[in-house]
């Protein structure tokens, strides 16, 4: 179980409460698509993801990114038992996708550079620390199943 102190905690609700998700996630799937473009394997019924341009302008693209960032709300609300409230998902990307489970590390930091990106000088080293935990947390849970 991982302890959070109080001010962990405001961080992470306060990162979460301000965000676009639709903004952010979409943003941040994006990102790892093209950084990372090994990950385009799981994406195949996206349509283009030939190059930068058309997986920014991607309607799937933007609509995945958006449910990826709602499922940490999932985590957001349960920061005390995040491993078994993503118990079944972990399930899903391990035996039914087949996702490394590498990419969740991958996507967290695309996420992590586009929360720098939106808040700027608000998303201060100690919102960083403690959102970098939280997604620490998310990814070890999400590859639960893996293991």
């Amino acid at each position: 179980m991982v302890e959070w102190t109080d001010a962990e905690r405001q961080a992470i609700k306060t990162v979460w409460a301000k965000l676009d998700v639709a903004e952010v996630g979409g943003a941040a799937l994006a990102r790892l698509l093209i950084v990372y473009p090994w990950t385009q394997r799981h994406f195949t019924t996206f349509g283009d993801l030939s190059n930068a341009a058309a997986i920014c302008g991607n309607a799937s693209v933007a609509k995945h990114g958006a449910t990826v960032m709602n499922g940490l709300d999932r985590a957001v609300k349960n920061l005390d038992d995040i491993k078994n409230t993503y118990t079944a998902l972990s399930k899903k990307h391990s035996e039914v996708l087949h996702v490394d489970p590498d990419n969740f590390k991958l996507l967290a930091v695309c996420i992590d550079v586009c929360l720098a990106q939106k808040f700027g000088k608000a998303f201060t080293a100690d919102v960083q620390e403690a959102w970098a935990k939280f997604m620490a947390v998310v990814v070890s849970a999400l590859g639960r199943q893996y293991h």
